[in-house]
């Protein structure tokens, strides 16, 4: 679903008359000819903005900055709210939301101050749209209902197609799809009345895209081939592109792979010459899983490759730095504030200070003056350290706290880095065990999925919370190897997983315990079916229940005893990372073993943060 609303179009941000290519060619002669650093200029390269949206977005910059400087110079509030909101379609069709979200925020402001109906609607459709891909539809939702109230009296205005548009995309997002197709048809309908051909297309397209998620797959290669001929003739690059994309999928579940493919491989073709690397995100993405239906898997890695460069690229930094960044500026700042206001105290007390000099020597002796001076003088002296002390004490603060940050991060990541090798040498003893055995395509299968599963290791391993469905893919690759490991004689069940919102949970945090059921309970099981069954419980706590019909407790450590082992490795590991856990994070978090009628019982209780972004 969040390919669809990531990849949305937007031509509902252009009005009518800029379908035509000679209409292209005109603005640009008119961009060239007129060099008049004016409000005219301004309004110029805003339209040709939005022609190069449709066809080449990384066309667009130089022109939005030429417009913005303008604007600036001139006090243009009209030409610079709209400057902004065409910066915030640049930087959200290229993947960049904060930036869009932070561009579009600056012209609603403007646009709020002077009244500029336009620009708001646009603008609010710029942050509908964001608040689609970043899988927020609810709020999309009630900006475009809002946007709906401008339009009570003219039923059939263009840009009220495009908040049907968007409002269709959000429902998409919660997964209504019955309101959904409604307002992609109430979008085409006004686009038929008003003659707005591309916008007909559009809806067309949005209706393709809906009938493949409803399984109506005829349906959706009729619907999207029609609007790819349409844009093909008008040269709407990001259009042709995204079409290309959509198509594809229709075909691969209908079993056309090599049809799949190929539509696929156009979309990518006009995505890397644009450089639009969200987009090329998802087109990567897609030829890897197309390639692995016709089992090319040289293929489905070298486009894993290329997926997770991009999103490594995308998803660099984590917020849980920021975070702490600015907490540490916080308390700096805070140091800094108490000093300044120390200093200006001491000013305030030296001047009264000095008025009572005036006063006292008037009324005293020349021994009283000379009292009055050094008085005076020792003062100052105190003054002067006490600042000199504050300063001090400064530096010290932000070096602890420096050397604090780096410490816990680089304590916490170190006892990641040990889990990690840790399982890879059980998951590598498997691969070699199939080899040995002659399986070579189960080994090449098990290689394939356990590198698709190290690399999400490794970057979940640099996160110190993360979604409960990152926690849970991770969770399910590596069971799914213990599965093909254990072949037919393995068995698990996730329960409730339905049931855990938007929440985050600290990183790995469930799968070592998994890796111990497995290891210290079902590997040693000599007959019956093994299985272990995983609940999660969202309540004042996250509650995780494993529970495994392996040995048992008793039975695991009278067998460790008797092969002389101690506690596992990854024992001691989760027992010293939830320490720490419990030291930097400030989270008691708990767990506790059972032993019951047939197996152990592993009850984990995690605080948890709801996300609020």
């Amino acid at each position: 679903m969040k390919i669809i609303l990531t990849i949305v179009f937007l031509l509902f941000f252009v009005q009518q008359g800029y379908t035509q290519e000679k209409e292209l060619d005109s603005i640009k002669n008119l961009v060239k000819r007129y060099s008049k650093r004016d409000s005219v200029r301004v309004n110029l390269l805003n339209q040709l903005t939005k022609y190069y949206t449709l066809r080449d977005i990384s066309r667009s910059e130089i022109l939005i900055k030429e417009a913005i400087d303008i604007s600036e110079e001139l006090g243009f509030s009209e030409g610079l709210g709209n400057s902004y909101t065409s910066y915030s379609i640049f930087y959200t069709q290229t993947g960049n939301y904060d930036k869009g979200l932070e561009y579009a925020l600056k012209a609603k402001k403007i646009q709020d101050t002077i009244k500029d109906k336009e620009g708001l609607l646009l603008t609010n459709n710029c942050i509908a749209r964001i608040y689609i891909d970043l899988e927020k539809p609810e709020e999309a939702i009630k900006i475009q209902l809002e946007n709906l109230k401008f339009f009570k009296k003219d039923s059939l205005h263009p840009q009220k197609a495009g908040i049907h548009f968007y409002l269709a995309n959000a429902y998409n997002g919660i997964d209504n799809l019955k309101e959904a197709e409604l307002h992609y048809k109430k979008a085409k309908y006004i686009a038929e009345q008003t003659n707005f051909k591309t916008g007909i297309h559009i809806a067309n397209s949005s209706l393709g895209i809906l009938a493949n998620r409803k399984g109506d797959f005829k349906d959706a290669i009729k619907y999207l081939e029609s609007t790819l001929k349409f844009y093909e003739a008008n040269n709407q690059l990001a259009n042709i592109a995204h079409s290309n994309l959509e198509i594809a999928k229709p075909y691969a579940n209908l079993g056309y792979v090599n049809k799949a493919i190929s539509f696929n491989n156009k979309a990518i073709k006009i995505y890397e010459e644009q450089k639009n690397l969200k987009s090329l995100q998802v087109a990567y993405l897609n030829q890897s899983n197309y390639y692995k239906k016709d089992s090319d898997y040289y293929k489905v890695n070298e486009f894993l490759e290329k997926y997770y460069k991009i999103k490594d690229s995308i998803f660099s930094s984590e917020k849980q730095v920021v975070i702490e960044d600015m907490q540490e500026k916080y308390e700096t700042d805070k140091i800094k504030k108490d000093k300044e206001l120390a200093e200006q105290k001491n000013i305030v007390i030296t001047a009264q200070k000095k008025q009572n000099k005036q006063y006292f020597i008037m009324a005293i002796t020349s021994l009283g003056f000379l009292f009055l001076i050094l008085l005076f003088y020792f003062q100052r002296i105190k003054i002067k350290r006490k600042a000199e002390f504050l300063e001090l004490e400064l530096q010290e603060t932000k070096k602890r706290m420096v050397l604090e940050k780096q410490y816990k991060n680089s304590e916490l990541k170190s006892l990641k880095a040990q889990m990690n090798p840790h399982f890879m040498f059980n998951a590598m003893n498997s691969i070699q065990s199939l080899v040995l055995k002659g399986n070579k395509d189960e080994a090449y299968n098990y290689l394939t999925k356990f590198s698709s599963l190290i690399r999400e290791n490794l970057n979940m391993s640099e996160k110190s919370f993360v979604y409960f469905d990152e926690e849970l893919s991770l969770l399910k690759k590596y069971l799914e190897l213990e599965k093909l490991r254990f072949r037919k004689n393995f068995e698990y069940s996730l329960i409730g997983v339905e049931t855990i919102k938007d929440i985050k949970i600290p990183s790995m945090i469930i799968q070592p315990f998994v890796e111990n059921a497995i290891k210290h309970g079902l590997l040693h099981k000599t007959s019956g079916l093994k299985n272990v069954t995983i609940e999660f419980f969202q309540e004042d706590v996250f509650k995780c229940i494993i529970t495994d019909n392996g040995i048992g407790i008793i039975a695991a450590k009278a067998l460790n005893k008797i092969k002389g082992k101690q506690d596992s490795f990854s024992t001691k590991a989760i027992q010293d990372r939830l320490s720490l856990l419990k030291e930097y994070y400030k989270l008691d978090i708990g767990f506790e073993y059972e032993n019951v009628n047939e197996g152990t019982r592993i009850i984990l209780k995690i605080p948890y943060q709801i996300d609020e972004e």
